[in-house]
Parts: structure tokens; sequence; C-alpha cells
């Protein structure tokens, strides 16, 4: 965790940090500063599921035609992540899109995609499913004031096709929303899919600036909604957004589960987590980190290693936080 340690300690401004071990210890680096999210936000279209499911909005088997699901997907943009979706279905496809867009799947299991595997299509399916106040209500209902409501493949779009929304340097209160209207008119104009897919990839720089200036919020919100989710304090459905968080079983003496969702653009690198112990304790934490250059993130190993390492081992959350303490002091 040296790497790291390091790392955070010498770009404070480029993180926000929060760590909770559930027992007393913290680590805080800017946890109210607002920064890029990446994937990590889509914990909150799960809490939102399983708020809906809780209440008898939606239903887990509710059946979804793969052709509809693929109406918000932007083929090459996701690093592989829809194909990667559709093995975990079972279903059969050309690399980029299922062979037969009738099959049915339950709505429980594109769920599990966005989790697990970060369809960024599940992600807006699901948020044109259950609608904004819904995801706006889990976030306040976990901890998360004022969201900044994410549009996954829409923001993609406005990459793609900068003059078809506002410009990068436009505040979030008007980017998003237009960025949310452009994936919905995405997902129903054929013309507009078909143009797309002619595009060149955007450059690097241009990438760079369009992944800082995304969906954002501080550390101590997705902390707060992980920490919800793992007590039960979030209410009905927590149990379920719960389950699917944490779908690979904890091998860690004394950890009962551990729930984690991360997220990575070009330059960012996010996660949020809450680990459950069998003494009752739970441990929260979030990372978010901007600007990271490229030959670094290149190598950077996934931010739950050092979210679980700092959470588990009171030596690594103690080097932490003095060396942040020592770096603030220079």
């Amino acid at each position: 965790m040296n790497g790291w340690t390091g790392y955070i300690a010498a770009h404070r401004d480029d993180v926000s940090l929060v760590l909770d071990d559930g027992r007393g210890n913290r680590v805080v680096n800017h946890p109210d500063q607002p920064q890029p999210l990446a994937s990590a936000v889509k914990v909150v279209t799960l809490a939102a599921y399983g708020r809906a499911v809780a209440h008898g909005a939606v239903r887990p088997d509710e059946p979804v035609r793969v052709g509809e699901w693929e109406r918000w997907f932007l083929p090459d943009t996701d690093g592989g992540a829809h194909a990667r979706a559709l093995d975990m279905l079972g279903i059969p496809h050309d690399r980029v899109r299922a062979l037969d867009p009738r099959r049915v799947v339950p709505l429980d299991r594109l769920v599990a995609t966005m989790i697990q595997v970060s369809d960024d299509a599940a992600a807006d399916f699901l948020r044109d499913r259950l609608g904004d106040d819904a995801l706006r209500q889990a976030a306040a209902d976990g901890g998360w004031p004022d969201l900044d409501l994410p549009a996954e493949v829409g923001g993609i779009i406005a990459l793609w096709a900068p003059e078809l929304a506002p410009p990068i340097t436009t505040p979030r209160s008007v980017r998003g929303p237009a960025e949310w209207a452009l994936v919905r008119r995405y997902a129903h104009d054929p013309a507009l899919r078909a143009n797309l897919l002619t595009r060149p990839l955007p450059p690097q720089d241009a990438e760079r600036a369009w992944a800082d200036n995304g969906a954002a919020a501080p550390a101590a919100h997705l902390a707060a909604l992980h920490r919800a989710i793992a007590t039960g304090s979030f209410g009905p459905g927590a149990d379920i957004a719960r389950r699917h968080l944490e779908q690979v079983p904890s091998t860690l003496p004394g950890v009962a589960a551990i729930g984690y969702k991360g997220g990575s653009l070009n330059g960012i690198l996010t996660g949020g987590i809450a680990l459950r112990r069998h003494d009752g304790t739970i441990a929260s934490a979030a990372l978010l980190v901007r600007r990271m250059p490229p030959e670094i993130q290149e190598n950077a190993s996934s931010p739950e290693n050092v979210l679980v390492a700092a959470t588990t081992d009171p030596a690594v959350m103690t080097r932490l936080r003095c060396s942040i303490l020592a770096y603030s002091e220079k």
C-alpha cells in the first residue's frame, strides 16, 4: 500500500478521502470537496432500485428485452463492459451487441451487470425506468444531498459529439440535464445512433478534460451511502442493495462481507466501500482521485485495495494519516 499512501499524500489537492474503520479511527483528506465519481456513482442507482423493489414499484423478475436495454448502449465506449455483461448473462453476441435483441432478462440481472461489470447502458436504462426523483431520494436517504444525477452514456455522447452539448466548463446544473436529454434522444433516435457510430475516437487530452468535469460529489457523501446500506439505516431496500454490492465472499479473517463499487476514467480513479465484521462493527470509506497522470494510472491498483487495507489494518491507517499530515505541514 506504500504506492497509494505516497500518492495520496503527494497529491492532496486532487484527492477526496474518507476512511472510518468503525472502531473510532478516521482519516480524511478534503472529505467535502466534490470530485468526479466515474462509475462509483452507480451505487445511487442501485440504492434507488433496492428502494423501488422494497416498495413494490418494480419487481426483480420484471422482464426486460435485451433490445430495449441496448438502446442505451454506445459501442466502443465502455472498455468492453457491455460484452462482459452479455457474457455474464449467457447471452450470445457478436462482440458488440446481442445476437437476439428479443431475448428477455430479469431486471435484477440487469442491475447485477451494472454493479459487477459496470455496464453503462444498464445504468442509464435503470435511471429512465426508476425516475430521477427516486435517485435523488435514495441518495438523500443515504446521507448524500444535492445529487449530481449521472447520465453515463449521455456524458460519453457529449464527449463524442461536443456540438450537441454545453461546453464542459458549463456548470453541472446545466450540463447534467443536457447530457440526460441527449442520451434519452439517442435511445429513441436511430439517425443519431447511426451518426455517432461514424465518429472517430476523441483525442486523449479532450477525454481527460471531459472526465475531469463529470458528475461529482465529495467522498463524504459516497462513504455515507455505502455505510447506510451496510448498516441498514438507509431503510427499505438496503438489504437488496447490499446483496448486489457483496457478491464476492470475503476471505479476510473476522470480515463477514465487503461491498464495493469503483470507477475509472482517463485520469480518474474512484471507489466506495463498506466492510461488515463478524463482531458487528462496520467500516466505510471512499476515495476519489482526479488528474492522475496516465503513466501512474496505468500501473495503479484498484482503490479497493487501499480502502480494505486501511480499514482492516491499523498500521496502514496510521501510516496514511501520518503521511497526509506530514505533507500538509510542508
